[in-house]
């Protein structure tokens, strides 16, 4: 068929967030090591046009909605030409790794996801 399969878009986003969540400061490493996880709850993509193998791409990232328990971020996936390929969002939520239940966010990101 030639062109990248669903389940690579999945991929495309969360590296996508884990970038995003690194120019505001903050490392999955360190929020693991705090005891914080942030797991995946939701995802929802709309495919547009079919990605092809050998297209470039880009995706950009942005927090939509900032909550005491839970983030959601928007996607949207464009070839050379600016043409959308994709969208899509994602809402993960702030969990204690010992517990394993829904936590508020630290303070000490409260700071990073609000400007």
């Amino acid at each position: 068929m030639g062109i990248v399969h669903h389940a690579q878009y999945a991929y495309f986003f969360e590296q996508a967030r884990i970038d995003w969540l690194q120019n505001q400061g903050v490392s999955y490493a360190v929020l693991e090591q705090t005891g914080i996880l942030l797991p995946l709850t939701e995802i929802a993509i709309a495919y547009k046009r079919p990605l092809r193998f050998d297209e470039h791409f880009s995706v950009h990232t942005s927090l939509e909605t900032f909550e005491p328990h839970f983030i959601l971020f928007s996607y949207y996936i464009e070839n050379e030409q600016e043409k959308k390929i994709t969208t899509a969002s994602t809402r993960l939520v702030f969990v204690d790794a010992k517990t394993m239940r829904a936590m508020k966010c630290p303070s000490f990101l409260v700071e990073k996801f609000t400007f």
